[in-house]
């Protein structure tokens, strides 16, 4: 696992050099990750992915059917998911956008778990949203 992500590790600005994502052209296998569970590799697609935590040198990742604990910490996993379709929404949490069901200050409901949101992370996702306003309070 550790190779894969090293291919995909960033410059220090958490952008991939030019030269790194080339490295996408040579994979055998795209829009997928291989984790490791009970000594095998583990195809997960990232359409699969929900949310991921990081604790530590642990993550956490949520699919749609399994949990799994694994040995790295979560910004290896944010450099290698697709930019377009995952967001930090808090220091140790990482979600699907389009798995989003419902969104408050303090939390957003992905799927059917809740998902704390940070502060600082949820202005950015406020502005990056469709909203219409049904007079209430925002």
């Amino acid at each position: 696992m550790k190779d894969v992500l090293k291919n995909y590790n960033s410059n220090g600005n958490g952008h991939a050099d030019e030269e790194e994502k080339n490295t996408d052209a040579e994979l055998l296998i795209k829009g997928a990750i291989f984790v490791r569970n009970k000594g095998n590799l583990v195809k997960v697609k990232f359409e699969n992915i929900l949310w991921m935590k990081g604790d530590g040198n642990y993550t956490t990742l949520v699919t749609r059917d399994t949990v799994y604990s694994l040995r790295n910490i979560l910004k290896d996993f944010e450099s290698v998911l697709p930019e377009a379709d995952f967001m930090r929404i808090h220091k140790s949490y990482i979600v699907r956008l389009d798995e989003i069901v419902a969104i408050n200050p303090r939390e957003i409901m992905v799927g059917k778990d809740s998902v704390p949101v940070g502060r600082t992370y949820y202005q950015n996702l406020i502005n990056g949203i469709n909203k219409l306003s049904s007079g209430g309070s925002d």
